[in-house]
């Protein structure tokens, strides 16, 4: 059985420059900010969009006030569970059963485990608890 929770996530843009992803990390590590997702794109504009959820949304929030960092607000919905063939699998068709569009999905396994985390429209957040409660 999985467990989920909504949470908060958070982008950040920074120059897409060597180190910068570095001394970011240095400067949670400093303000002990905890994530438990980290992953970011370069772009061709000079300008790189990291994404991140950290265990304390408050916490984060009042890392990025204090260290001057512009940053986006958001909410994801984080699965976590032991790992199996069909695992996701069965959850995603619990979530297309409810007619509910996915706008993004960040997956990992690592040893028997799994986690997930999963976009949708605010307006579907209801359907899709319903949905990840079902398994």
């Amino acid at each position: 059985m999985a467990d989920w929770k909504m949470m908060s996530d958070f982008s950040i843009a920074l120059p897409d420059r060597p180190g910068e992803l570095a001394r970011l990390a240095a400067r949670m590590r400093e303000a002990d900010v905890n994530l438990l997702g980290l992953w970011g794109y370069g772009s061709s504009s000079q300008t790189a969009r990291f994404y991140c959820v950290p265990e304390s949304a408050d916490q984060f929030r009042n890392f990025a006030e204090s260290a001057g960092l512009e940053v986006q607000e958001g909410t994801t919905f984080f699965l976590t569970g032991r790992d199996r063939g069909g695992a996701l699998v069965e959850r995603l068709d619990r979530i297309a059963l409810q007619g509910i569009n996915l706008h993004a999905i960040e997956a990992i396994r690592v040893g028997d485990q799994f986690g997930c985390f999963i976009w949708a429209d605010a307006a579907d957040w209801p359907r899709l608890a319903e949905a990840l409660d079902q398994g």
